[in-house]
């Protein structure tokens, strides 16, 4: 079974759950609060190391919000 990440509306916790892929976007119960809450994006990196030791993003260069080709000269 898949893993999900929810959001509260009340509390604003953020949460992951199992759940079958039929009931996916379905809101779910707080674990908190027990109020209402609603499937959230999930977001994730993937790095990958070159041959020459270099870590890079996969997928393309530079992170999303920088033009720089490289993660080295902003550090993140």
């Amino acid at each position: 079974m898949p893993i999900y990440e929810y959001v509260c509306l009340g509390c604003k916790t953020k949460f992951e759950l199992m759940r079958p892929l039929s009931k996916s976007s379905e809101p779910t119960e707080c674990p908190k609060c027990k109020r209402t809450a609603n499937r959230a994006l999930s977001q994730f990196a993937c790095f990958t190391t070159s041959e020459a030791g270099v870590t890079a993003p996969v997928g393309g260069s530079g992170c999303a919000g920088c033009a720089s080709g490289s993660c080295s000269t902003c550090h993140t």
